[in-house]
């Protein structure tokens, strides 16, 4: 359900800019860039990168925020799994396999929540060079 969530927010996003644009008649509306912040690698991040986000995946500090996640997909022994997971062998597989196909759909990494703003400002000046660029190789095309 969060993905579908997220999806229908990302197009009523959409949908707001291009009325926006309508109405204003402005080719300099900000381009609207979703970034989603996840601790998975697997459905947060790779499900959300695969609808056009940009990413920035919480691989927090282990002692700092006791997150466990990484720790069971990356080590899949009975001792590394908490009392309370259900997981089968196989499930865990899977999951470390999509982990590890997942990671290619990471923008930014996080080890502390401190960074946050950093890493969405690092996004926003990435893509806002981007649109300079694609925005002077327009130009070059009209001109030409």
């Amino acid at each position: 359900w969060i993905y579908d969530a997220a999806y229908d927010r990302y197009l009523d996003l959409c949908e707001a800019r291009e009325a926006n644009q309508m109405i204003t008649h402005a080719d300099d509306v900000d381009e609207i860039v979703w970034i989603h912040v996840g601790d998975d690698l697997a459905y947060d991040v790779s499900g959300s990168a695969s609808c056009g986000a940009k990413t920035i995946y919480c691989e927090l500090d282990e002692q700092r925020y006791g997150q466990t996640a990484r720790q069971r997909f990356d080590n899949l022994s009975s001792e590394s799994q908490p009392s309370w997971s259900t997981n089968t062998l196989k499930e865990l597989q899977n999951r470390k396999r999509m982990n590890t196909k997942a990671r290619n759909s990471v923008t930014k990494t996080l080890r502390y929540l401190s960074l946050l703003p950093d890493a969405l400002n690092d996004i926003l000046d990435e893509e806002e060079e981007a649109e300079i660029m694609m925005s002077a190789q327009r130009s070059v095309g009209v001109e030409a």
